[in-house]
């Protein structure tokens, strides 16, 4: 399973809502909605997702293009890690949305 990274707030009664999050990705100029993503596994099969509360943001870094999918699920916002370009971004929202950013294993960045 890959390791994932998530946004949440410290304070579990005030917790980030479906709306909160889609008002974020509206105003945010490099994410886009998506309502379905597909991924092609290492075996060549391919999976898919479906579902409200994705957005994707497309970046260009050393001259390779990454498309990350934040998945809104839980209470949180949630990505597979991919590098530490990506904990930046995710910072910025967190920080728009009073937020804090936490890896799999509880450690806040």
């Amino acid at each position: 399973m890959a390791y994932e990274v998530h946004i949440r707030r410290k304070d579990e009664s005030n917790p980030i809502t479906m709306k909160e999050w889609l008002d974020y990705v509206e105003k945010d100029e490099e994410l886009t909605f998506t309502d379905h993503i597909e991924i092609t596994l290492p075996n060549g099969m391919t999976m898919g997702m479906s579902g409200e509360g994705m957005a994707v943001w497309k970046t260009e870094v050393d001259g390779e293009e990454y498309k990350i999918t934040f998945i809104f699920r839980d209470e949180e916002i949630s990505a597979r890690y991919v590098d530490d370009f990506q904990i930046e971004k995710m910072k910025g929202i967190a920080k728009n949305i009073n937020a804090i950013v936490i890896g799999d294993e509880d450690e806040e960045y």
